[in-house]
């Protein structure tokens, strides 16, 4: 067995073991988390469903971890450096990489985060930014609408809340935001691509995602050019196949 798959092993163990003394503690009498926005962690209804969630993600993760070794033996490519370089690159087309704290910018520079506890449309600090008549269309939505698009990564208030509930994030730290991100190019097919060295396969994962980036085609949002992409993930050490 790899070295990696012996940490996940590891690791699987001890989040069974901490689905179980949830579960316990849950069967004691004590209350549940806060609503979404009030808490870091929703507890699961029960043992079994904590676990069975887990084994499935950890089995993913299993199956990741298994793709990135082989493909860097393959290779040469370095996953975790591309990866990097990739979030530097999607800081670069969402136009926070150039402000003074990237982590602290929100929709249309029009507010700066203060309160790095939590997204600022959760803790009340910034409201959002209403978008044009051609952005909302564009978006799937009627006139008037807002955008809540903060931090780095320019996540809404939905996407934060789902990464940070699956993900248990204690606040919107640079970190926090990083692992979002992280977890967003995992779920939309990215991550693998990147792990393989395939620049062009991640932006087409990531372009669903992210209207930023080249070939996402939304009304009324800017996109970036494909050499603009490659310049800025190569000068940030990311590889290709």
């Amino acid at each position: 067995m790899s070295g990696a798959r012996v940490i996940v092993g590891v690791a699987l163990l001890g989040l069974a073991a901490y689905a179980y003394a949830a579960y316990a503690r849950q069967a004691g009498g004590e209350g549940t988390a806060p609503e979404a926005g009030g808490g870091v962690f929703d507890w699961l209804d029960s043992a079994q469903s904590s676990l069975g969630e887990i084994g499935a993600e950890f089995s993913d993760l299993v199956r990741e971890v298994d793709f990135m070794n082989s493909n860097n033996t393959q290779n040469g490519n370095s996953p975790e450096a591309n990866v990097r370089a990739f979030l530097v690159v999607l800081q670069q087309c969402e136009g926070t990489a150039a402000q003074g704290d990237p982590y602290r910018v929100c929709f249309g520079y029009s507010h700066t985060v203060q309160n790095m506890g939590d997204h600022p449309a959760v803790t009340g600090e910034w409201g959002g930014q209403r978008l044009s008549d051609q952005q909302c269309a564009g978006a799937g939505q009627g006139p008037g609408c807002v955008s809540t698009a903060a931090g780095a990564y320019q996540m809404i208030r939905p996407t934060w809340l789902a990464k940070k509930r699956q993900l248990g994030l204690p606040d919107f730290s640079p970190a926090s935001q990083d692992a979002a991100a992280v977890q967003l190019l995992r779920d939309c097919g990215a991550y693998t691509r990147l792990a393989a060295g395939d620049l062009a396969g991640a932006v087409s994962a990531a372009r669903r995602t992210w209207a930023s980036l080249p070939g996402a085609n939304y009304a009324g949002q800017g996109m970036r050019s494909m050499s603009d992409v490659t310049a800025w993930y190569q000068a940030a050490g990311g590889g290709t196949a």
